[in-house]
C-alpha cells in the first residue's frame, strides 16, 4: 500500500517525520477533536484534502479524511515529550 502523504516537506528545518498507522479511517470528528484551540490549515493535494494541525509548536499533525494513516512532524529539540504527547492523543481516538 502506498502512502497518501507523498513529497514530505518539514514545517520547520530539522523537524522529524513519523508515520502512524491508525486502527480505522480518519473522520472529520477526529480532526475537530484534535484541533481544540490550535491552528488548522487546509491544503488540497492529489490524494485529497489534507488537514494540518499545529499543536503548541511541538508537533504538526497531517490528516486526510478516510485514510488510515497520519503524518506527524516533531520538533526534535523537545526530546521525547512530543512523541509521547501524540501517542497519548491518538490513543484517545484510535
Amino acid at each position: 500500500m502506498t502512502s497518501s502523504f507523498t513529497d514530505p516537506v518539514a514545517p520547520f528545518p530539522g523537524w522529524t517525520r513519523r508515520m502512524y498507522r491508525l486502527s480505522r479511517p480518519v473522520t472529520d470528528e477526529d480532526i475537530q477533536a484534535f484541533l481544540a484551540d490550535q491552528e488548522l490549515y487546509i491544503r488540497e493535494t492529489p490524494s485529497g484534502t489534507r488537514a494540518i494541525i499545529h499543536k503548541f509548536g511541538l508537533v504538526e499533525i497531517n490528516l486526510i479524511v478516510g485514510e488510515r494513516e497520519a503524518e506527524v512532524w516533531f520538533a526534535p529539540e523537545q526530546g521525547a515529550y512530543p512523541s509521547e504527547y501524540v501517542d497519548a492523543l491518538f490513543s484517545t481516538r484510535f
